[in-house]
């Protein structure tokens, strides 16, 4: 996929704006609070129907307007045209619509526009609790698979109505019957998850290797919460017991106390907690290499080449690494939007990394307090 131009209206700082993005990379240069991450946010949005900024989705709707819009339009790997738009609304679902069909939902949505963001709050991934790292393999899986995002959206929903149960006193023949469809899905995602986790891990030590340039091993151990995958026992049935033992502990919490959304993701490299012992330069190599991973891994299973958000990366890397990630992603032929405070420098880099002259780069400079009336765009011949 290629984006070819992103429109924001009534997001954070902007009215309505619109931007023309370049072949390979734009480059959005200029001060914090002027608005360049906000239409890398569009863009996920209209991706996987939500920002990767971890906040609400209220939270991107400009100051005294009662809804945002954001939309696309692309070009898919197959020269086809490509568009989404999403309202959001505070309170309200959103409304999304596609080349493809109108009033979808975020479920629906998935895997159209394969998209790869990493942020500085994306540290949370090596430094944060199982959470954030569950979340980082169950949104790769969910823009991969259409069975993957099924069975996740499945999970999320039993587990609601199994802890509304719990909390809600029902009879326990009701409890009975969303603890067998709960214990079901659960046993679906936690082989999905331990298949994904198995691919996954040969990928990110290649690309780590390309970025720090060292010997270290990275492993990606699945630890899923009171089942063994390797079990001679078969899932269901574990599941079965532990559903048994907690059921007591269950009801006094009023909360489900076993399943894959109590699962870890353990990252070590040569064998030590990334979390406890890695270096920051460690930290920083790992998630870029993670991610990149990511990207690797949507362009192998996907049919439309995943897009790049490099929100103010550039800022935690050296020249030298910033290069190196550069090159990887221009050898995948992947089209980049970049976010910096730094345009020149950035462009530098990336003229170095990508060895390929000048054509397809677009540096934009925003300035700051950027407030663009209706109508006003963005737009730079490249």
């Amino acid at each position: 996929m290629q984006l070819e131009q992103i429109t924001a209206t009534n997001v954070r700082c902007h009215e309505h704006v619109r931007l023309q993005c370049a072949e390979r990379v734009t480059i959005l240069s200029g001060p914090n609070g002027s608005g360049k991450t906000s239409l890398l946010e569009a863009v996920s949005v209209c991706s996987v129907g939500k920002t990767f900024v971890p906040v609400p989705d209220a939270s991107i709707i400009r100051e005294s307007s009662s809804q945002a819009t954001v939309s696309v339009i692309a070009k898919t790997d197959a020269g086809n045209k490509y568009s989404a738009q999403v309202q959001i609304r505070p309170g309200q679902r959103k409304v999304i619509c596609t080349s493809y069909a109108d009033g979808l939902s975020v479920r629906q949505l998935l895997g159209q526009l394969p998209t790869v963001a990493l942020s500085p709050d994306h540290k949370s991934i090596t430094l944060g609790g199982p959470a954030e790292r569950r979340s980082f393999v169950d949104a790769i899986m969910a823009q991969t698979s259409q069975r993957a995002t099924d069975v996740l959206f499945e999970h999320r929903r039993l587990l609601k109505q199994r802890n509304a149960c719990l909390a809600g006193g029902s009879d326990s023949s009701v409890l009975d019957s969303f603890t067998d469809a709960f214990i079901r899905v659960s046993a679906q995602l936690v082989e999905l998850r331990a298949a994904f986790i198995s691919r996954l891990t040969p990928v990110v030590q290649q690309m780590y290797d390309s970025i720090a340039g060292g010997s270290e091993v990275v492993s990606i151990e699945y630890e899923p919460n009171c089942v063994r995958v390797q079990d001679d026992v078969p899932l269901l049935s574990q599941f079965y017991g532990a559903a048994d033992r907690l059921r007591i502990a269950e009801l006094q919490r009023e909360t489900t106390l076993f399943g894959p959304h109590k699962d870890d993701v353990v990252l070590r490299l040569d064998g030590r907690l990334v979390r406890d012992s890695a270096s920051q330069g460690q930290h920083k190599s790992l998630l870029v290499a993670l991610k990149l991973a990511e990207a690797v891994v949507l362009l192998d299973r996907r049919t439309e080449r995943p897009v790049l958000l490099l929100d103010d990366i550039f800022s935690e890397l050296d020249s030298k690494r910033a290069r190196q990630v550069l090159a990887i992603i221009a050898g995948l032929g992947l089209q980049m939007l970049i976010t910096t405070t730094d345009g020149s420098v950035v462009e530098q880099n990336v003229r170095a990394g990508m060895k390929a002259g000048s054509g397809g780069i677009l540096t934009v400079h925003i300035p700051e307090g950027l407030m663009l009336p209706v109508s006003e765009n963005i737009t730079v011949a490249v």
